[in-house]
Order: structure tokens, then C-alpha cells, then sequence
């Protein structure tokens, strides 16, 4: 049976909006901005959200980011926005990062029957390539289970198609069988599947669904698996966050699998929103070789058959901590400006979209105010649940100025 959750009813919602006016309306008597609105050459995102619109086919829109869009908050106002507009075509990337060990979105949950091992696209030697999702799993175990649990009462598409991005079959990957919580074996459309890609799908759609192995031939031995995708089968947005906590843009950029593996997803739009762990490189970091990473980065998006749209994000006002006669104290960290000015200049020199997060936070000592408004960590660098859907609202309002009436 799908997870029971917590907080999950119509009154918690209107309670929640209703803090946010609130919220809102407290940050703004902090003199905080709330400048909510893209900055630059839109005419192009206007023009893709329309002819979609128009033929009315699936949008894909990719939030790539660290450890401020891994946890998917902040990508939730912008789902709810697109979603009015074209319809809701379920709900995208779904990695199971509890069997990787990490921290992922609330409106899922997985587990698994046995220990996985983990490589992430951080890490300057891999156990094992690192695909779509950032993160690899990998295991030799052939009777691995991995369990899906979505959220029933949040999202009222179940699951009727389901993505496995993993390693060769061909080579030495072991295949793959889908069931539901009904027991139901998921149909293999191996009209749309390949060696490294799997495509499955109900008749009878699910909120709860297992992934099994299944050893063909002796040369199968291990199961790698990159990325899974989840649809309900309808037209219509599709919105997925891809975060990486310690993500930067040279990271993704290097990452040869990523983007082949992205390319499968046919994203129309991909909002960026890294550069808070470059403005924790401090002695190392240099603004010439930011703008070439973060160059590369657009470029190799931009190489895409699908030619998606770029939306860059500036990285919040975060904090570094001090020490003075053995007590710490926090200051606005110094290279965020830097960072946030050289992003700003690829958006100008490129002719892209920048949302500026920063400026909408409030500036340079803005984080402080936030934190004591209860929206941040005690480390002053991310946010609370509460934190990140207000700095998503923000980002949903600026691009929902150009979304198609």
C-alpha cells in the first residue's frame, strides 16, 4: 500500500499559502527584494513554451542543480505552474536515492533489500560511469529489489510507465521485470527500449511498484542502473530536478554519460541553478576559469538534439563562518558576488535567460534575514522546506510571466 504521510490534507495546504503571504509580506519589512522576474533575451523561451503549447506534446523541462535542488523543493512551484498550463505527464526523473544512501525528494520514497554500491558525478574517481541522475548504483546481487513508494495524496497520477537508464545487457548487465503493488508484471515495449534502456509499462497504473533482476544468460553479472523515469502515459509538463549535493558546473560538464544520457530525455528547457559550492573554493577559485566551465556547460546543453532552452540562475546570498577568540560568528561569503557576476555575464554575452536568485533573496548580508525568519540551516548555507519553496515561488512567478495565456 503507498506511504500514509504526515501532513497531506487540503487544510495543511491553504495553511501553507497562507504562511507564505505571511512570510512574504515579513521578508519584504527585512528589506529583502523579492525581485521576481528573468532578466535578458526571453523571446526564445516564449516561443518554445508556445509552439509546445501549440502542438500540444509532451514539455520537458530538467532543473539541474546541487545540493539546493536535490532535495526537490525548490522545483515544485514551477511543476504546479507548468502543470496548469499543459496538463501533468507525471513525475519525471525518480533515482531512488535512499538506496543510495543520500537525501531525496519528498514525493517518493525507496528502499531496498540489499546494500548498493554508490558512485557520484562529484567524485574524482568512480567506482562506476555516472549517468542522468548524477548518482550511479551498482550491485551483483541478483535477487536486488528496489521499491518504489510514491506519495497518493500529494499527486493524483499514478505511475503507468516506467524508464531503467543502466548498463549493457549486452555486455554484463542483467535485465529487468517491473511489478505492481497489484502484482501486475509491466509490459517491456522493446519497440522503445535498447541495450543500456529499458521501457515498461502497466495496463493498470500503480503508486507502488518493485524492480526485479533477471539473469538471461551466464555472461549477466551486475546491475547498474543510472536513472529511472516515471510517467502516467498523458500529454502534458514534465518537470524534473537533477541535484548533486557538491555539484558544480564543470562536474556535469565533464561527464560524457550525463549528457548521453540526456540527450534520451529530449528536455525543451533546462534551468541551471548551481554555483554555491564554487563560492566555497575560496583560494582556488578564478573568475576566467568559472566563465569557461560554466561556458562549456551551456554548450555542451546546447549541443542537444532537442536544442533545449538555458535558464541560468544566480546562487543565493549563503554564509561563511568565522572564528574570533574561539567563538563563531557568520559573514556574507565573498565570492558569491563573484560567481553571481560572472553568470550573469555568460547570460548577457549568450543571449540567456537569468533568473537572478540573489537579487531576489535580497543581496549580500540577505541571508541573515532569512535565518532569522526560521529558513535556513544553522549553517546559513541551505534552506528549510519552507525556504526553498519560497525561493521556488519566486523562480515559478519569473517564468510564469512568459508562459503562454
Amino acid at each position: 500500500m503507498p506511504i500514509i504521510w504526515k501532513i497531506k490534507n487540503s487544510l495543511s495546504i491553504l495553511l501553507c499559502g497562507l504562511f507564505l503571504v505571511t512570510l512574504n509580506t515579513a521578508l519584504m519589512g527585512q528589506r529583502i527584494s523579492l525581485n521576481d522576474s528573468l532578466t535578458g533575451f526571453t523571446e526564445a523561451l516564449e516561443e518554445r513554451f508556445l509552439f509546445k503549447k501549440q502542438l500540444n506534446s509532451e514539455l520537458f523541462v530538467l532543473h539541474l542543480g546541487d545540493s539546493h535542488i536535490q532535495p526537490g523543493g525548490m522545483t515544485i512551484p514551477l511543476s504546479e505552474a507548468l502543470h496548469s498550463v499543459y496538463g501533468d505527464a507525471g513525475y519525471g526523473l525518480a533515482f531512488p536515492y535512499q538506496v543510495a544512501k543520500t537525501n531525496g525528494h519528498d514525493g517518493y520514497q525507496t528502499k531496498s533489500n540489499v546494500a548498493w554500491e554508490v558512485s557520484k558525478i562529484i567524485h574524482a574517481k568512480k567506482e562506476f560511469p555516472v549517468g542522468v541522475s548524477g548518482y550511479t548504483i551498482h550491485t551483483k546481487d541478483v535477487n536486488a529489489k528496489i521499491t518504489w513508494e510514491f506519495d497518493s495524496l500529494s499527486y493524483d497520477d499514478q505511475v503507468q510507465r516506467i524508464e531503467i537508464f543502466h548498463g549493457n545487457v549486452l555486455d554484463s548487465n542483467f535485465q529487468y521485470q517491473i511489478v505492481s503493488e497489484f502484482g501486475e508484471y509491466a509490459k517491456p515495449l522493446r519497440h522503445l527500449s535498447d541495450a543500456c534502456h529499458s521501457v515498461f509499462a502497466f495496463e493498470k497504473p500503480t503508486f507502488v511498484f518493485d524492480l526485479l533482476h533477471e539473469q538471461q544468460f551466464a555472461f549477466q553479472k551486475s546491475s547498474t542502473i543510472y536513472g529511472v523515469k516515471v510517467s502516467n502515459g498523458q500529454p502534458g509538463a514534465m518537470i524534473s530536478a537533477i541535484g548533486v549535493n557538491g555539484a558544480t558546473y564543470n562536474h556535469y560538464a565533464e561527464s560524457i554519460e550525463f549528457r548521453n544520457q540526456l540527450e534520451m530525455l529530449h528536455p525543451d528547457v533546462v534551468v541551471v541553478s548551481l554555483g554555491t559550492n564554487e563560492a566555497f573554493q575560496f583560494g582556488d577559485f578564478d573568475d576566467t576559469t568559472f566563465f569557461d566551465q560554466g561556458l562549456n556547460l551551456v554548450q555542451m546543453l546546447t549541443s542537444l538534439e532537442s536544442q533545449p532552452i538555458i535558464i541560468l540562475t544566480t546562487p543565493p546570498a549563503v554564509s561563511k563562518v568565522q572564528y574570533k577568540n574561539k567563538k563563531s560568528y557568520f559573514t556574507p561569503n565573498p565570492l558569491v558576488p563573484r560567481v553571481r557576476a560572472v553568470i550573469m555575464d555568460i547570460g548577457l554575452r549568450l543571449d540567456i535567460p537569468i533568473y537572478d536568485l540573489y537579487t531576489y533573496m535580497g543581496g549580500e548580508d540577505s541571508m541573515k534575514n532569512w535565518a532569522q525568519l526560521g529558513m535556513t540551516d544553522k549553517k546559513r548555507i541551505h534552506f528549510s522546506p519552507k525556504g526553498y519553496r519560497i525561493l521556488g515561488e519566486g523562480m515559478r512567478n519569473a517564468i510564469d510571466n512568459h508562459l503562454p495565456q
